[in-house]
């Protein structure tokens, strides 16, 4: 049973081999997903992080806004003080202390007084400015300056309500004013605040998709890292809008009476470590399986240029003993010997002959022509009656007619092996060995059947691997031999029909036309 323990030795390694590469692909697969899952911890964190960042700048942002409307309303305070203290200019009074010291301290306030006089019977408009970044001489004339203020006058009034102070019945004053040089500036830092937020999406975000969306008008005002496609209309932005939602909680920012949407989803990255496990698995797979199949292939040439070698290395030993036995048969020919005696060795010369051109045609390019394949069995069957056990009937039978490509002497040897298989599997009691030979369209079918021992159907494939063997002092080579010949060299195909314990087996070689 050497044979039977090289093999199932060799079935262990591989199991080994397969459960160790299962397990280095299984550890691969979990050290990935968990490198994937503390990235996504990771990610996730920075993103709550972030979004505390940026809750804590609209909470910068509005007390910025609060203080602007703070000295918003103070401003406006001092200019309607400003224009009672230019009421009292306007009334007699012995004491304008008060109202002097005010106007003093209006440095920052821009403002301009026109003063319309109808005294004269005309109108006489006069013009005076106070906190202006120029005066009249920085002009060449007195009217290019007053053009100036005029200008003024059209911009301030279109944001701010221009004051009216009547002084007397012939006499009013209109007072003009802008905001302040530091109101300005804070709202313009303000303004570079909340821009600088809406900038922060992008710096901050890193590859994370974030959509900042309007809660009142609900138009996008900003996106980071998300496709056109998924922003192109109403409903792709509605569609997003509801995917981030569903991934993400969303956050709210206001800034005083304007408040915006936040909308983010997980990174791109993280999403393709997502799927970087299940990639790597197909790699890996698709990599032992190319591995797995040049290795096989790679062996298997070597297989076929060692049975090539042994079988010519064979039929050279076989040709010089051949030679003297043809010899030997002359002279025992002319020594007297009986003729039926000389027949048999002649045929069994014969014999010897045709094994030896089997095992030469073995890895070479062989010729095949149309035969009849009946006949071939028959002629196989025949030689094989008078060296076999009486016990055992072969019994041929099917299509006379069938015809096939083949080697006829190669043909022959598959179907001694198989017989000589099927008679082993009978263990010398009283059976059959059947051949049906069925012509069908396009092949020829040869079931050969026996009424042996059976085969596990466990064993159907690899029956014909080399090295399998079920006899005591089997190689395992005789099917695997079948195999070869029958699918390399013939072009067909060679299958464990069907097999019951103790009842038989059936092998079915198929044949091209």
């Amino acid at each position: 049973m050497k044979s039977k323990k090289l093999y199932s030795s060799k079935q262990i390694w591989k199991v080994i081999l397969s459960i160790v590469a299962l397990l280095i692909i299984g550890i691969s697969l979990w050290y990935t997903n968990h490198l994937a899952s503390e990235i996504q911890d990771e990610e996730r964190l920075r993103v709550k992080l972030w979004s505390e960042t940026v809750k804590k700048q609209v909470q910068l942002v509005n007390l910025t806004n609060e203080t602007f409307k703070q000295l918003s309303q103070e401003e406006s305070d001092n200019i309607n003080d400003y224009a009672m203290a230019v009421k009292e200019f306007g009334r007699e009074q012995n004491d304008y202390t008060f109202a002097i010291s005010f106007l003093e301290k209006n440095l920052n306030i821009p403002i301009v007084l026109e003063v319309v006089d109808y005294k004269s019977g005309e109108e006489k408009i006069s013009i005076s400015s106070s906190g202006l970044t120029f005066y009249e001489k920085d002009f060449d004339t007195k009217k290019d300056y007053e053009d100036s203020l005029k200008k003024l006058i059209i911009e301030w009034d279109s944001k701010n309500k221009q004051i009216k102070i009547p002084n007397t019945l012939l006499q009013y004053q209109i007072l003009h004013f802008d905001n302040s040089r530091l109101f300005l500036e804070l709202k313009t830092k303000s303004d570079s605040l909340i821009q600088s937020f809406e900038n922060e999406l992008i710096t901050s975000s890193a590859s994370i998709p974030i959509l900042y969306i309007d809660s009142a008008t609900g138009v996008i005002k900003r996106t980071v890292n998300i496709d056109y496609a998924k922003i192109k209309d109403s409903i792709s932005i509605s569609k997003t809008v509801y995917e981030m939602a569903n991934e993400n909680e969303k956050i709210t920012v206001s800034f005083g009476k304007n408040t915006g949407y936040i909308y983010y989803s997980e990174s791109s990255l993280l999403k393709q470590l997502r799927f970087y496990p299940w990639v790597q698995f197909v790699i890996i797979f698709l990599f032992l399986m190319v591995a797995y199949f040049l290795f096989s292939s790679f062996r298997k040439a070597e297989q076929n240029q060692v049975w090539a070698g042994m079988a010519k290395e064979t039929a050279h030993q076989l040709g010089t003993p051949l030679s003297s036995l043809m010899a030997w048969v002359e002279i025992i020919k002319a020594d007297g010997v009986p003729d039926s005696s000389i027949k048999e060795m002649n045929k069994d010369i014969d014999r010897l002959n045709t094994i030896t051109d089997r095992f030469s045609k073995i890895g070479s390019t062989i010729k095949t022509k149309e035969e009849n394949i009946f006949t071939s069995v028959s002629e196989s069957t025949n030689y094989l009656r008078s060296r076999v056990s009486k016990k055992v009937e072969l019994i041929v039978k099917g299509d006379k007619d069938a015809i096939a490509n083949i080697n006829t002497s190669l043909f022959e040897w598959v179907i001694e092996n198989i017989t000589k298989n099927a008679i082993d599997a009978i263990y010398g009691e009283k059976g059959s060995v059947s051949y049906l030979v069925q012509d069908k369209e396009n092949r020829v079918l040869i079931d050969i059947t026996d009424t042996g021992k059976g085969i596990p159907s466990s064993n159907f494939k690899t029956i014909f691997n080399p090295g399998f063997s079920t006899k005591e002092r089997g190689w395992g080579l005789g099917l695997s031999l079948v195999k070869r010949i029958v699918e390399e060299q013939l072009g067909g195909k060679i299958i464990v029909l069907q097999s019951k314990i103790d009842q038989g087996t059936t092998f079915r070689i198929i044949l091209k036309k």
